[in-house]
């Protein structure tokens, strides 16, 4: 039963950020949403702990420490980073890279050559920082 309520939560989640993504219109001529705009609203995005971890705890966290938790435990963080950008920039035509110490990883396609790239380095509540580049095709 548990299961099945972690997987509704997860749902809602994903709807939300769908919901974000519909209303940036990133179809629209006039509106060009690039990759510095999206990692703005990731580095002031909050989710619920419980919702992308295993973790029962409802409290509010901003999703940056959620990604640099994810370089060293299981999290739904991945997927939920996919939905968002595949839903902005298409399947799988962008890079994200996150950098947190001497930890790393990588979504999306990696290629020699994207039309637009921007990073940034946020602070996270651990201490330290998070970097974070963001390439699109």
């Amino acid at each position: 039963m548990a299961a099945f309520i972690d997987a509704m939560i997860f749902l809602v989640v994903i709807m939300m950020a769908i919901a974000v993504t519909v209303s940036l219109n990133p179809h629209q001529e006039s509106t060009d949403v690039g990759p510095d705009v999206v990692l703005s609203y990731i580095g002031g995005t909050e989710v619920r702990l419980s919702d992308l971890t295993d973790i029962e705890d409802d409290s509010l966290v901003y999703l940056p420490d959620l990604m640099a938790l994810s370089l060293t435990q299981e999290t739904e963080v991945e997927e939920y980073l996919e939905v968002l950008l595949d839903s902005v920039f298409g399947s799988k035509r962008y890079r994200l890279v996150i950098e947190c110490g001497e930890l790393s990883g990588t979504i999306g396609t990696d290629l020699s050559h994207y039309t637009s790239q921007y990073s940034k380095t946020i602070p996270i509540s651990t201490g330290g920082s998070i970097y974070i580049e963001l390439s699109i095709l």
